[in-house]
């Protein structure tokens, strides 16, 4: 959640310096550094245990473990019984059916929705700002003001998520979001809103997106076992980039155009996120994994 809050804030200031100077398209080269460093550091992230136990390797996955959890484990990794490792693929079909599917459900739909939000009203909001009157150089401007102020705001959503309740933190961004877009909308109704109202309503809503993938994707690796874990959390986090696509599509289609429209369509599976969290969701601070998926079945 930093680094989204940190990306987007760097993005803002380079486009409100660099856009009047060499124009939109040099924004694509801020990229380059980033992806360099990523395959830089690649080579740092090790293997995971249980990869390591499955192909035959128990010292290499027993040294990851004592990296990270010291050598005063529960002895050698060792790679899945037979019967375990047939069960998973058939296992990795109940994320959509039976005790997990209304969780699943309601974390993809909010991953859809934070798709939209972030890849489809954020990158379309400076476009939506000039609809209200706004030269582009003022929405730049705005937006890095914005994500400025809600870059502190990060070390909110880490108190709540570890300190208050996990499930509840999460719908509370979840609302706060909606809540952003719905102020924005009102907003949107007049042709000249007042940029301290609109730099607040932007960085409440940057401050609650940040929020949201920060914590849907770690959420969901703690509500489901050890053997849908990775396929669980990889379509969670799979539905974010699914609104993604979602969000590029509607703003081809003319949907970002206006700031009204769009904060209000966009509002709709934010909505429907919370309440199906409110219905389905499980609290996992504090709680071992057997609590927790006993609590799923009932």
């Amino acid at each position: 959640g930093v680094g989204t809050s940190a990306g987007y804030l760097l993005a803002a200031l380079a486009a409100d310096l660099l856009v009047p100077l060499f124009s939109w398209r040099s924004l694509w080269l801020l990229g380059l550094p980033t992806g360099l460093l990523i395959i830089f550091l690649g080579r740092f992230i090790p293997e995971s245990p249980r990869f390591l136990a499955n192909a035959g390797l128990p010292a290499a996955a027993q040294a990851v473990l004592d990296r990270f959890a010291g050598p005063a484990g529960a002895g050698p990794a060792a790679a899945p019984a037979d019967d375990e490792a047939a069960a998973a693929p058939a296992a990795s079909a109940s994320l959509l059916r039976g005790a997990h599917a209304p969780l699943s459900w309601a974390l993809i739909a909010a991953g859809l929705a934070w798709g939209l939000v972030n890849f489809g009203f954020l990158l379309w909001l400076p476009t939506s700002l000039g609809t209200m009157g706004m030269a582009p150089e003022q929405a730049n401007a705005l937006l890095a003001r914005s994500a400025l102020v809600a870059l502190p705001g990060t070390a909110l959503v880490i108190w709540l998520y570890h300190r208050w309740s996990s499930v509840k933190a999460l719908m509370l961004f979840l609302a706060m979001t909606c809540a952003s877009l719905l102020v924005l909308a009102v907003l949107g109704l007049g042709t000249a809103a007042s940029a301290p109202a609109l730099i607040a309503a932007s960085a409440l809503l940057l401050l609650s997106a940040s929020g949201v993938i920060a914590m849907l994707i770690p959420y969901a690796a703690e509500i489901y076992p050890v053997h849908l874990r990775g396929t669980g959390s990889g379509l969670i986090a799979a539905s974010s980039k699914a609104g993604g696509i979602l969000g590029a599509a509607g703003g081809v289609a003319g949907l970002f155009a206006h700031v009204t429209l769009s904060a209000l369509v966009v509002s709709v599976p934010l909505a429907v996120a919370v309440a199906l969290l409110l219905r389905s969701g499980v609290e996992t601070r504090g709680r071992r994994l057997e609590d927790i998926q006993a609590e799923i079945r009932g």
